[in-house]
């Protein structure tokens, strides 16, 4: 019985850490991947993505790693700018196995259709499940939603 108290005691003061080093680790990744949409780094953007990327938009449907470089190359080459905004206090992250997180938040768009125009911002929900590969957290699912 003691024993079981003592694990379960270890286990218990063990989460917090660990779900503090998760929320840094995917708030990371998540600022390593939007820091590259935001300077339109195609390279960056590969990098942060596993190639078994599956795309849900409430809009234009699922869409694959090979699907999503080309439409991210494609946007990058107009001149309307778009620059996402994180929102950490939306955040919840949470563990989906040893090398699974998932997270859970909103975000914000603001887009203008030319340099000289007026930025125009929206919010938009999205859940995204990260993979663990070769150490470094990439989004593996990702499901975008309120647009």
């Amino acid at each position: 019985m003691k024993t079981a108290l003592l694990c379960t005691a270890l286990l218990c003061a063990a989460t917090p850490a660990s779900a503090r080093d998760l929320k840094t680790e995917i708030g990371a990744a998540d600022t390593r991947l939007f820091s590259a949409f935001n300077a339109r780094d195609l390279e960056g953007m590969k990098n942060g993505f596993s190639p078994r990327l599956e795309f849900y938009h409430d809009r234009s449907g699922l869409t694959n790693y090979a699907d999503n470089i080309r439409i991210f190359g494609d946007n990058f080459r107009k001149p309307q700018q778009v620059r996402r905004e994180a929102m950490p206090d939306s955040w919840r992250i949470y563990p989906a196995g040893p090398d699974l997180a998932m997270q859970i938040g909103t975000h914000r768009f603001c887009a203008r259709a030319t340099p000289e125009a007026a930025e125009e911002c929206s919010v938009y929900g999205f859940s995204t499940v990260w993979s663990k590969e070769n150490g470094q957290w990439k989004m593996l699912r990702v499901m975008s939603y309120g647009h």
